[in-house]
């Protein structure tokens, strides 16, 4: 009973993991314009950041009415809305938990019922 209450236990953990924002798919914006310049703040007369091409992804911080706030690097950036559209993107981060969390549970569950088997077999 105690094996079969600490599956259930681990199926409620893995379930909290695999659900969890932290974990979701992460937001891109993806540059659909031959050249796109990212400015340093909400106004086309600030600095220039940076200038993306076509097919390029930046990390969506928020998305306005007219503008994107996108992450390059350790700074902050915005983008005229028209220059792209958001996508999702999985983060190689929550893949790689989730086919660990899974393998564990996997194995986790054949121990519990391989242990149940055994100890029908003895009693």
């Amino acid at each position: 009973m105690r094996s079969i209450t600490m599956a259930a236990l681990g199926t409620a953990i893995f379930s909290i993991l695999c659900f969890s924002p932290a974990i979701a798919a992460t937001q891109y914006v993806q540059i659909s314009d031959p050249f796109v310049n990212v400015y340093e703040q909400l106004n086309p007369k600030s600095n220039v950041l940076k200038m993306v091409k076509k097919g390029d992804r930046l990390e969506l911080d928020f998305a306005g009415d007219k503008w994107y706030k996108v992450k390059i690097g350790d700074q902050i950036g915005w983008v005229e809305r028209t220059a792209g559209h958001v996508v999702e993107g999985t983060n190689v981060f929550s893949t790689v938990l989730s086919i660990v969390l899974i393998v564990a549970l996997l194995a986790g569950t054949i121990y519990v019922v391989a242990r149940y088997i055994n100890k029908q077999k003895t009693a």
